[in-house]
């Protein structure tokens, strides 16, 4: 299954993500957590496949256990005593549970990030930046393409001096820094001179003159303004039953939970919506091609 989420603008894919990430962030309710988890786990399997998620999710999981297992090892809060440590300190249930929530909201978080990172690419955070801030903008974006510019440049020196027999990987430790030493002066030369054509690249093309417009292939379309009205709806209707305390939970002393009523089923169902609205889009997209081929 494709991706048809990405398709959208780029101020509704960051409305999502600002949305959904804060939820996650600041809300410890354990079916929304849940619901978090599942919707960004399913839709990461779309972006990525089961072999790409596969490698999140088990660093994810590491994060969880680490922080489950030592919350109640440093928090020794609650009324409900499991055992004592060796030291005399207590083993509660209320520190346990609360470790369990904030792992939770450790792998909701890191699994909504990491389709972000998918989604949001440079050239729209370009997009999305480049009137409020454009130089900050154009700085980030550069950054983000020349990390990878400059692995590959040293991959390749690396290689050339590998093809005439000089691999820094060969001989005592002296001949290794000098090899290490002779790459990076390589690199930073090249950098460089990439730098300065990349200087008369943009003055060429009037970057910096006054009235000059860019190019974007972005355009908000009737479609954007419905599924962005649907988010800033669900958006506040979320932030106010927040506010009513309908999602609350306290750990400390004991566990104590909001009585569930009919705003707390209208909460999740909402919030169901926007966890699992990249995941729905994509199905029904694929659908309808499917349905009209």
């Amino acid at each position: 299954m494709g991706d048809f989420f990405n398709e959208y603008h780029p101020v509704v894919n960051a409305v999502f993500f600002i949305s959904i990430l804060f939820m996650a962030m600041f809300t410890n309710y354990p079916v929304l957590q849940i619901i978090s988890i599942l919707g960004a786990l399913i839709y990461l399997i779309i972006l990525k496949g089961f072999s790409g998620a596969k490698g999140i999710l088990f660093g994810s999981l590491i994060m969880f256990f680490m922080v489950t297992l030592l919350n109640p090892i440093f928090n020794h809060k609650g009324v409900t005593i499991l055992t004592y440590f060796k030291n005399g300190n207590p083993l509660t249930l209320e520190s346990m549970v609360y470790g369990m929530s904030a792992g939770f909201m450790f792998i909701s978080v890191i699994l909504w990030f990491s389709c972000h990172n998918v989604i949001m690419t440079s050239d729209r955070l370009m997009y999305l930046f480049g009137r409020l801030a454009p130089a900050l903008s154009l700085i980030f974006s550069m950054s983000l393409r020349f990390v990878p510019l400059y692995k590959k440049r040293i991959d390749e020196i690396t290689l050339a001096r590998s093809g005439i027999g000089m691999n820094p990987k060969n001989g005592n430790l002296w001949n290794r820094m000098k090899s290490a030493l002779a790459i990076f002066s390589i690199f930073v030369t090249w950098a460089l001179e990439s730098s300065i054509e990349t200087a008369d690249s943009m003055r060429s093309r009037g970057y910096g003159l006054k009235g000059r417009k860019a190019f974007s292939l972005f355009h908000f379309r009737k479609r954007d303004g419905i599924l962005l009205t649907f988010i800033v709806f669900i958006d506040f209707l979320l932030l106010y039953l927040m506010k009513d305390r309908v999602f609350k939970i306290v750990f400390y002393p004991a566990i104590k939970i909001a009585k569930v009523r009919l705003e707390t089923i209208l909460g999740i169902l909402a919030f169901a919506f926007l966890a699992f609205l990249p995941t729905g889009i994509s199905i029904w997209e694929e659908w309808r091609w499917e349905y009209y081929n």
